[in-house]
């Protein structure tokens, strides 16, 4: 639903929501966005989207004083919930399995064929023997040294052209975490370094972005994204943010009406009482279980006969979300934050 886009030259980037289907996508084009335009150029995109928001017909608080819905909703979308602080999610915790079991084939495939040539070749080199059993010229040992080298060389441009794409969803932070603290009146961004970092921002600066496509309430609901201009926080070493912030709050809502109630509930605990925004009934488990990889990759299995083909692959996805999460490492905020506010 929210699209943050920019274009530059000929260039265009866009990220559309409903399109999304890797995680930590949002968060790794956002970071690209950055790099490639000015900051100017960024919070003028955000300027028009918050212009939209103020168009007739079209409603969406100013700030987090500004009640936006005469309703809380959970969103079941967190992972805790005290006197002190909420942690939630982002939208990027089912999205995971294509890319580690695509690379992880291409990887197999790859050692498994290097490996059979790099045998052959390496007992031809130590026999002084080709494989017809005839003594090796010099020119065959260079040309087996050569092939030796430029097989090493396709492997590590694969790797190095390649393991970044692997890393939106293995071998780096199993989750992104969101932490209101109501205490501290901060919001903490639980982040690795590629994605952004951490992050330690002013709550009474957030500000919510909301599409205009929105009021249709029948339209997918997306997710909460929150934003912060520059010097609204700091890292953390205590410098001032040097560009915009954003983070995407929240798994998907099913309509506007249930975004909206998702990002008052995170309004109210932070703004009245953890009693304005009560815990869930259950919170999310942080576990890497197999059975909660098979529910996420039931969630894409589609509708009618769409759903009938696709049911035959949802173990292989659940199979790839669960290596995934196995293959990551689940982050901690520092003790600085983790003692903030008590």
């Amino acid at each position: 639903m929210n699209k943050v886009w920019t274009e530059k030259g000929n260039h265009n980037y866009a990220v559309k929501n409903r399109e999304v289907s890797l995680m930590y996508f949002l968060e790794r084009g956002f970071q690209w966005l950055k790099k490639i335009n000015s900051q100017e150029e960024v919070i003028a995109e955000l300027e028009q989207q918050k212009q939209q928001q103020r168009q007739p017909g079209f409603y969406a608080p100013e700030g987090v004083n500004e009640s936006a819905s005469d309703h809380i909703h959970d969103n079941s979308s967190l992972y805790a919930h005290n006197d002190t602080y909420i942690d939630l999610r982002t939208p990027s915790d089912e999205k995971r399995g294509a890319l580690t079991l695509g690379f992880g084939f291409l990887y197999w495939i790859s050692i498994l064929v290097l490996s059979d040539i790099y045998t052959a070749w390496v007992e031809q080199l130590i026999s002084g023997t080709s494989r017809e059993n005839t003594p090796l010229s010099t020119t065959e040992y260079f040309t087996l040294i050569f092939y030796v080298l430029l097989c090493s060389t396709v492997l590590l441009l694969i790797l190095k052209y390649t393991f970044r794409f692997l890393r939106l969803e293995s071998f780096t932070a199993r989750r992104v975490i969101v932490r209101f603290n109501r205490i501290t009146r901060k919001v903490y961004l639980l982040r690795p370094e590629h994605l952004g970092g951490i992050r330690i921002m002013n709550w009474d600066k957030t500000q919510m972005i909301v599409d205009k496509s929105l009021i249709d309430l029948d339209e997918s609901g997306g997710f909460v994204v929150l934003a912060w201009n520059k010097g609204d926080g700091t890292d953390l070493q205590g410098s001032p943010t040097d560009n915009i912030e954003l983070t995407f709050v929240g798994k998907r809502a099913s309509n506007a009406g249930e975004l909206m109630a998702f990002w008052e509930y995170i309004r109210r605990y932070m703004e009245i009482s953890p009693n304005a925004a009560p815990a869930p009934q259950k919170l999310i488990s942080k576990f890497p279980s197999p059975l909660l990889s098979l529910k996420a990759a039931s969630t894409f299995r589609g509708s009618g006969p769409l759903e009938l083909l696709l049911w035959p692959t949802i173990p292989i996805h659940a199979i790839g979300h669960w290596l995934s999460l196995l293959l990551c490492y689940e982050p901690r905020f520092p003790k600085s934050i983790e003692d903030a506010g008590r």
